[in-house]
């Protein structure tokens, strides 16, 4: 049996799409909201489709002592705690679903999950994946990163014509690209939706693209993988889909929103605003500058109104345009 953890949208669509191939647990922590959601076999952010028959949907610990194999959809922020606290079988694998780094630690979701339940297989699931697509059957392409077998294992579970699956041995830059990205589309949904127009929102992106490689590069990442589906594609989706929680709240914060408003609804979990600050201060220990995320990260975090965040970025000294 195969666990999923998190009945978010992104770990239910996962589990609903595996039911119909393998026996699929879908393990949520709130024990009325996963009644509510075994009862109507609906989520509410996916629409009106029915989740299979098939699948097990429970808060009950004990399929996940069970599970072969494990998959993680859990929002970066909680993952620690609630990784310290669940018991998996012995060396069942584990499968990062989850795009973010956390506050404090800096950590990636792999690093948490290896820190919290040391000695497992480890990998990552990353790419564009609006959950409403993917559950609905349209094309759509995402990255397997980590441990060779596994990501293998992931391919065989998962690729069909419908959904392809590549492989990448670099999980470190999967998911630096799959947690920055967030950043950017934050700042792509505020010029959005001040209305600055199409090529100011074009540069924008690929700047941040050029800012997150540059990370990456610092860090130990390869330049290729942002250039590739889990970078530059998840990016653009991210960027522009409507579906998009990161864009969602750069439109709120043009609009003078409240980010503490928006961020405090359960169902607007916005991974960008807390890898905003954790970004600037990766940036900072490894001597990049990271200026589109540190704009993000002020607005949010302090308070910083729109309008100087912008012109802080339009004003910067000209420089080559680097990759």
């Amino acid at each position: 049996m195969i666990a999923v953890v998190g009945t978010g949208a992104w770990g239910t669509a996962i589990a609903a799409i595996l039911a119909g191939r393998v026996a699929v647990c879908l393990w949520g922590r709130d024990p009325a909201k996963v009644a509510q959601l075994a009862r109507t076999r609906r989520h509410p952010a996916l629409g009106e489709r029915a989740l299979p028959a098939a699948l097990q949907i429970t808060a009950e610990a004990e399929p996940l002592a069970e599970a072969e194999l494990v998959l993680w959809a859990v929002p970066v922020q909680h993952s620690r705690a609630l990784a310290q606290r669940l018991r998996f079988a012995p060396r069942a694998p584990l499968v990062s679903l989850a795009k973010g780094l956390e506050e404090g630690s800096l950590a990636r979701v792999s690093e948490i999950l290896a820190a919290t339940q040391p000695g497992r297989p480890l990998a990552a699931l990353s790419g564009p994946s609006h959950a409403i697509e993917i559950l609905a059957g349209l094309p759509a392409c995402l990255v397997a990163a980590g441990e060779p077998a596994l990501c293998q294992r992931l391919v065989a579970l998962l690729h069909d014509e419908r959904l392809r699956i590549y492989t990448s041995a670099d999980l470190l830059g999967v998911e630096l690209a799959g947690a920055l990205k967030n950043v950017v589309a934050i700042a792509s949904g505020i010029c959005e939706g001040l209305g600055l127009g199409d090529n100011a929102r074009a540069a924008l992106i690929a700047r941040g693209l050029a800012e997150m490689r540059r990370l990456g590069r610092a860090l130990g990442a390869h330049d290729a993988t942002f250039a590739g589906v889990a970078g530059v594609g998840d990016l653009l989706t991210t960027c522009y889909a409507p579906h998009g929680r990161n864009r969602a709240l750069g439109l709120a914060l043009a609009r003078g929103e409240n980010p503490m408003d928006f961020l405090s609804r359960p169902d607007r979990v916005a991974e960008g605003a807390w890898t905003s600050r954790a970004a600037v201060e990766l940036g900072r220990r490894v001597g990049i500058e990271m200026p589109i995320a540190a704009q993000v990260s002020a607005v949010i975090w302090e308070g910083l109104p729109v309008a100087t965040a912008l012109q802080r970025l339009l004003s910067r000294s000209p420089k080559e345009d680097d990759a």
